[in-house]
């Protein structure tokens, strides 16, 4: 005996099965919300992290940096500029200079990851970094070094900024920054730098003449052809003028008749 399914139910299965899995997916991702959401604007989270940031900085000590001292520069001439951080047992009292060319020195925070930036302009400068930006000075013994290739490409007064930063952990999360090192170097010219100097003046001096002088051949050109021209127009009109015809008049020719007798 055959036993027939009924239409209607197998409909109202399907829509209950279809009612439970939206209900499952709407809880899912409400809960996913929720959570997010929970995560991101947990009060104690932000709070944790603020007493983060605090002890870092309370765990930071006194360090020196040092820097180049740059009196002067000439054009072309590429100098080297180095800087260095170190900890309160490796920094030198004031006034003692590292030995090797003069320093200046500076004081500040260590004790977590220094990122040291050299900020160049004017004088055509271009700064070209040798070592890594960010490196770590977490012990009063550590030092570490930085070190650019410093070369001015024209004349004048070039301006050198020194930037200590110290950052949290690995993150770009800044825990202190100490204000600009600045210094300001003159430019000055050196003999090959005047010569190129003089050559390319004298090459643009020339190159005026020569531009000057190929306008007045010009001209001149122009001006013979122009002439020569009026001129022929001159010879042909005369040339088709004529002289103006006499009138000729007619001359009766006289007949002598003859007496008839």
């Amino acid at each position: 005996m055959l036993v027939r399914k009924n239409p209607g139910c197998q409909e109202r299965g399907y829509s209950r099965l279809l009612t439970w899995a939206v209900g499952i997916v709407l809880a899912a991702f409400l809960a996913t919300a929720c959570g997010g959401r929970s995560t991101e604007n947990d009060p104690d989270s932000q709070a944790l992290y603020g007493q983060e940031i605090i002890k870092s900085r309370k765990e930071m000590f006194d360090g020196r940096v040092t820097y180049t001292e740059l009196s002067s520069a000439k054009v072309g001439r590429p100098l080297e500029f180095e800087a260095r951080l170190e900890g309160f047992r490796l920094a030198k009292p004031h006034g003692q200079k590292a030995s090797g060319s003069p320093r200046l020195t500076g004081r500040t925070l260590v004790g977590t990851l220094m990122g040291v930036k050299l900020h160049c302009s004017g004088a055509g400068v271009r700064c070209t970094a040798l070592s890594s930006e960010r490196q770590n000075v977490l012990t009063p013994d550590d030092v570490a070094k930085w070190q650019w290739v410093v070369k001015p490409t024209k004349t004048g007064t070039m301006t050198l900024a020194l930037t200590v930063t110290a950052y949290y952990r690995d993150t770009r999360n800044v825990l202190f920054e100490k204000p600009p090192f600045s210094q300001e170097v003159h430019v000055g010219t050196t003999a090959s730098h005047a010569a190129q100097g003089a050559a390319s003046d004298m090459g643009a001096v020339v190159t005026f003449l020569a531009a000057l002088l190929g306008l007045g051949v010009a001209c001149a050109t122009i001006s013979e052809f122009w002439q020569r021209r009026t001129a022929g127009r001159k010879q042909g009109d005369g040339k088709k003028k004529r002289p103006p015809r006499r009138p000729r008049y007619h001359i009766p020719v006289r007949v002598r008749r003859r007496n008839r007798r």
